[in-house]
């Protein structure tokens, strides 16, 4: 059943709806898709929303010829790069973190000039945009195009902006530029996430009291209901002591919890992730991966080695990576005379420093795992790089950074896995809900990322902060 705003929006050919997180707007959008005449288009910005509005279509028997789901950005370099001519796209167009914009430019254009217009109409009969807010200037183009063509509706919610774009592609304004292309159409209120979890005083108390905090600057943990914990926690806590107050009791298996931490200090998630027999949620072809292929390719010798360790030490526990360093080191300088003879692991450490080949750093990997007493704490990051590995040495002429990027386009087909203890930062939950969450001192900047971290759990929420009143920008 439609709900009576989204009745309104969809009586017109375009507009916007205003939902906060758990309103049921993956609801909506799976019913609209599903029930109203023609085929639609949904696009939406990352995996986890893909898989929500997918998993919510299939809950509704939606059949799979009338709906396509998929990423603004994969649906934009799908179009861009079929009609070349059209779009202005090279064909060469390398995907890139930084050719993003270019690409959805290029989409744009495409359909801005009308040159895949009867293609679009015999395609579609409307498109749904999904978290409308964090589109950039390129994507908002793009929408604007596609909104000249075809019925399209736009869901978003102004408290959880906390993408970053680069000042060449802002983000869109939702008041100024969104609802001057879409009018607003009305707002969902209801929280059914947490009436689901049969938890409606949280749910109440985000969609008012929290909100209104996000306007003020200031929340206020001491009115919040008995699902939400505080715990005095200095800002700079050392991780021994923050992985105390990270555990949640009571959590059953199959349920999930998620520890929202820094956006920045990635060795400190997965610090804390070993601490709390978890593992990190991490960004699909990250800063990590990329950081960790150009120190390969610049190294070599023990330094080789020791760029394999460093990223070892913080992808596994159980593994000293310092002894392990030295051992190596020793053995190379003097083969044959070591009092303790080498492991499959150290022999596979030392063809790293001998050969420079990526085939030598994936049999270290996988030596590495096989010793006893080791687990994989990054197992996002570690199985990137392992796929990456096996790419490139299966084709030696494909360079790393292209097979990086081809493992990275199969990883976002097939979604983030979250496992039953997670550690990410509120960019990287956005989107995903979790039993229980436990927001960390470091875990915010902004009010917005508040919003978001705030808004995760369904069951049980624990804020580590100083004072029971936050004050933010």
């Amino acid at each position: 059943m439609l709900e009576a705003s989204v009745k309104t929006m969809v009586a017109s050919r375009l507009g916007a709806i205003e939902a906060p997180a758990g309103t049921g707007k993956t609801e909506q959008i799976a019913r609209i898709a599903g029930y109203m005449h023609g085929r639609w288009l949904v696009l939406t910005h990352t995996i986890a929303g893909r898989d929500a509005i997918r998993r919510r279509l299939a809950k509704l028997d939606v059949a799979a010829s009338k709906v396509q789901v998929d990423t603004i950005a994969a649906w934009s370099h799908r179009w861009a790069s079929a009609y070349p001519r059209a779009s202005g796209l090279p064909v060469a167009t390398a995907i890139r973190a930084d050719s993003w914009p270019a690409i959805h430019s290029a989409a744009a254009k495409l359909v801005e000039s009308g040159a895949v217009e009867s293609i679009l109409t015999a395609s579609y009969d409307g498109v749904l945009i999904d978290e409308y807010q964090d589109c950039s200037a390129s994507q908002h183009a793009l929408a604007r195009a596609l909104g000249r063509r075809l019925r399209c509706y736009v869901f978003g919610d102004p408290y959880q902006a906390i993408f970053q774009f680069s000042k060449e592609d802002a983000p869109v304004d939702w008041a100024a530029t969104a609802l001057s292309v879409f009018p607003l159409r009305g707002k969902l209120s209801e929280p059914h996430r947490w009436n689901a979890a049969k938890n409606q005083a949280l749910g109440r108390w985000l969609l008012t009291s929290v909100r209104e905090s996000i306007s003020s600057g200031v929340l206020d943990l001491r009115s919040s209901p008995s699902t939400v914990e505080w715990v005095k926690c200095a800002d700079e806590e050392p991780v021994s002591a923050l992985a105390r107050h990270c555990w949640m009791k009571g959590q059953n298996a199959g349920e999930v919890l998620a520890v929202i931490d820094s956006s920045t200090r990635v060795a400190r998630r997965a610090e804390l992730a070993k601490r709390i027999q978890g593992t990190t949620i991490e960004p699909v072809a990250g800063a990590c991966e990329i950081g960790f292929y150009s120190a390969l390719a610049s190294k070599e010798g023990i330094e080789r080695v020791r760029a394999l360790l460093d990223l070892a030490g913080s992808g596994y526990v159980g593994l000293n990576a310092a002894q392990k360093l030295k051992r190596v080191d020793s053995i190379l300088e003097r083969p044959g005379r070591v009092s303790k003879p080498p492991t499959e692991a150290e022999l596979s450490l030392c063809a790293v420093a001998q050969r420079s080949t990526w085939t030598t750093v994936l049999d270290a990997l996988e030596s590495i795992e096989r010793e006893t007493g080791v687990r994989t704490v990054r197992p996002d990051l570690v199985n990137s790089v392992k796929a990456t590995l096996r790419l490139v040495g299966a084709d030696p002429s494909l360079d790393i950074e292209d097979a990086c990027w081809k493992i990275a386009n199969q990883k976002r087909q097939k979604g983030r896995v979250v496992r039953n203890r997670s550690v990410g930062s509120t960019l990287l939950v956005k989107g995903l809900e979790f039993d229980y969450a436990v927001v960390t001192p470091q875990a915010c900047t902004t009010r917005f990322e508040w919003y978001v971290a705030l808004t995760r759990a369904t069951r049980r929420l624990r804020v580590l902060a100083p004072d029971q009143v936050i004050h933010f920008n």
